[in-house]
Formats: structure tokens, C-alpha cells, sequence
């Protein structure tokens, strides 16, 4: 699953939450792991709130320091959809191009978000203005979440003995930057696999025999997309602390 968003948060997280001790990565490093496996990432600062040429195409390494700077606490995963923003709180420019694009990235208390645009192999980054983001769920909570409605969607599935869907081409995993807890590592892929998982299954009826059927069916893949979508925000948002990561 292909979303730019996941990588961006997860190692501006990681660059300001280095374990002490640790080497502090280099923007260089940052910015090749975040863009792979595009061709190049760019960031356009319009308004010029990262001090950026606002009428430049900047390389994604030479505005990391920039983002490092401007952000000391987090950055948060928004995955929004009509009528479920997720932590988007506004303004309403930031909230329409990140339901335009499906994803963004919110500094906590930074004052801006960022949304990717694919532009044929390659993403630019557009800066905005943002409200502080509501709080996501935590990882924990988020995976319990999740692995309920799994549950009930496996149940529902069979007792209306229609299909889940099929299997995902795509069986790349998401990749988060180092430090994370192995747990948020584990949490974070198999979000992302059931959320794509989900979609898929979503674009058709699943061999549904009756409306009723159809409509069932749509419901509770839209319950496990959202759960998933959560678990996934929740696992990248909630950045690596010392004295919590095991790589």
C-alpha cells in the first residue's frame, strides 16, 4: 500500500524522538527512505510558513531541517474520508485538500500540515495552515478496536455467506521509520493490509445474491476500513519515545 503520508509522519517522528544515545539520523537518510520508492519528493511552501522560497519546488532533504525545527513535539496521521476527518481539525482548505488526496500530515503544535499530490512517479508536498489536530486514539486502544470488528466481520461475512474479497496484489508492507516499538510495527502492517484489503473488497458485491445482502455486506467493510484506517493513524502518530523502542 502506497502512502506517502505514512512514511513523512512516521520519520519527522523519529527525527525528533531519536533514542538517547543514538546516532541523530541525517536529513539525507530521511529524505531517501521517505521517497522510495518514488522518483522524487518535493515540498512547495507557498505561504512561505517553513521560511521556504515560496515560489520554489523544494527537495524533500532540504526542508526536513526546516519541518525538524519548526515541530519540537509530534506529527500526526490524518487517512480522512466524507464525514470522518480523523485528527483534521481545519481550516477548511487543509481539511478539502486531504479529502481530495485521502491523507495528510499535521504538526501538533506547528501550526501546519502537509498534503501529497502525485504528480506522475513523484510527490509534492504542499504546505498549509492547520488547527491543532484532535487526539487520535492510542495504539493500544486502536488495535482493540480492530481486532473487534475483524471479528465481526469474519462473522458477518459467513452467516451472510458472501465473499470478503479478494486478496491484495500488492502485499508490500508499510515501512515506519526506526525506533518505533515493535508492536506499532506489527499494528501498522496489518492496518494497512486489511484497510487495502478492504477497499478492494468494497468495489464490488462480493457474490451478493439480494440488496439486503449487498447493503449488509458494504456496512460492515466500511466498519473494518475505519478501524483499520484508525489503527494505522494511531500506530504512526504515537512517535517513539527513548525509552520505549526496541527497533
Amino acid at each position: 500500500m502506497h502512502l506517502p503520508s505514512v512514511r513523512l509522519a512516521s520519520y519527522l517522528n523519529a527525527l525528533i524522538h531519536a533514542p538517547i544515545g543514538a546516532a541523530r539520523m541525517s536529513a539525507e537518510v530521511a529524505a531517501r527512505s521517505i521517497t522510495e520508492p518514488d522518483v522524487a519528493h518535493h515540498v512547495i511552501d507557498s505561504d512561505g510558513r517553513l521560511g521556504l522560497d515560496p515560489l520554489g519546488a523544494h527537495p524533500l532533504e532540504s526542508a526536513l531541517p526546516a519541518l525538524r525545527m519548526i515541530e519540537r513535539d509530534s506529527w500526526v496521521l490524518a487517512l480522512p474520508t466524507p464525514g470522518a476527518l480523523g485528527a483534521l481539525r481545519g481550516p477548511r482548505p487543509l481539511n478539502e485538500a486531504a479529502l481530495e488526496n485521502g491523507e495528510a500530515v499535521i504538526g501538533v503544535t506547528a501550526g501546519i500540515g502537509l498534503v501529497p499530490l502525485r504528480v506522475g512517479p513523484a510527490v509534492q508536498w504542499r504546505v498549509l495552515a492547520a488547527e491543532r489536530p484532535f487526539t487520535t486514539l492510542t495504539p493500544y486502544d486502536a488495535e482493540r478496536a480492530l481486532n473487534e470488528v475483524v471479528l465481526e466481520a469474519v462473522s458477518t461475512l459467513s452467516d451472510l455467506q458472501v465473499a470478503a474479497g479478494t486478496r491484495p496484489r500488492d502485499d508490500r508492507s508499510v515501512r515506519l521509520a526506526p525506533g518505533y516499538p515493535s508492536r506499532q510495527l506489527v499494528t501498522a502492517d496489518r492496518a494497512a493490509r486489511l484497510l487495502q484489503a478492504a477497499d478492494i473488497a468494497l468495489a464490488d458485491d462480493g457474490g451478493s445474491i439480494s440488496v439486503f445482502e449487498a447493503d449488509q455486506r458494504a456496512v460492515i467493510l466500511r466498519r473494518l476500513r475505519a478501524a483499520a484506517s484508525d489503527a494505522l493513524c494511531a500506530a504512526v502518530s504515537f512517535p517513539p519515545r527513548p525509552e520505549s523502542s526496541t527497533g
